[in-house]
């Protein structure tokens, strides 16, 4: 079987649009500023629909811009000064981007992570992932080699490979890649042998477990 990269395969103009006006929540604008860090392609696109944006201030147009216009929602986050931020002796942290790395006041060695079932642990950052409604923003961590459990989801669901990489039928994603599911999909990503793979990923809702025991699991762990 051939695998499909998806690096060629990115955010439409009107999501890049909406982050570059703030337009987006604070869990996607967090998703696209770190991919835009690690994804030349991105941080190109990111960059044009800033300086149109800026363009229409300049021309004096009448669009009303959110407070989150152009970044503000990491702008405001408390600052970290911590020296475990600088990233030269310790090439593991370097792995996450800088924005996320100001969030979590650390890098992906330091992570205290929780673990829900053998080969698979989290880290929350934003929001509830046992809610029903509104954005979350968390961490995951699957050992490599290991299948997740097949499901859907309620509403959308955005990961973004930081390391490692998994397969989804016959596409394949690797680190910078954003993998956008919605509740009409059904999947069950299988991560590549060797490394870990540890994604950030915005959810919408609690995932939708096929089979009794994922289901089972899932009002135990919560995800």
């Amino acid at each position: 079987m051939t695998l499909t990269t998806t690096h060629d395969v990115i955010l439409s103009d009107d999501v890049i649009t909406d982050y570059a006006i703030g337009a987006l929540s604070p869990a996607k604008h967090v998703m696209l500023a770190c991919q835009s860090e690690i994804s030349q392609a991105v941080s190109e696109r990111v960059a044009f629909q800033e300086d149109l944006a800026a363009s229409m201030l300049e021309d004096g147009s009448s669009q009303s811009l959110s407070p989150l216009f152009m970044g503000n929602v990491l702008a405001n986050l408390p600052p970290q000064e911590r020296s475990d931020l600088n990233t030269s002796s310790d090439p593991e942290n370097g792995l996450a981007p800088k924005s996320l790395r100001h969030m979590l006041g650390h890098g992906l060695q330091d992570m205290n992570w929780k673990s829900l079932v053998p080969g698979v642990a989290v880290h929350d950052i934003m929001g509830d992932r046992k809610t029903k409604d509104g954005d979350r923003l968390y961490l995951l961590k699957a050992k490599g080699g290991m299948k997740m459990p097949e499901h859907s989801h309620n509403g959308e669901e955005w990961t973004l490979i930081l390391t490692g990489s998994y397969t989804v039928g016959e596409q394949l994603f690797t680190r910078g890649d954003m993998h956008i599911e919605d509740e009409s999909e059904t999947h069950s990503p299988h991560i590549d042998e060797g490394e870990d793979c540890i994604c950030l990923v915005m959810t919408q809702g609690p995932l939708k477990m096929q089979g009794w025991l994922p289901k089972v699991v899932q009002r135990v762990v919560g995800i």
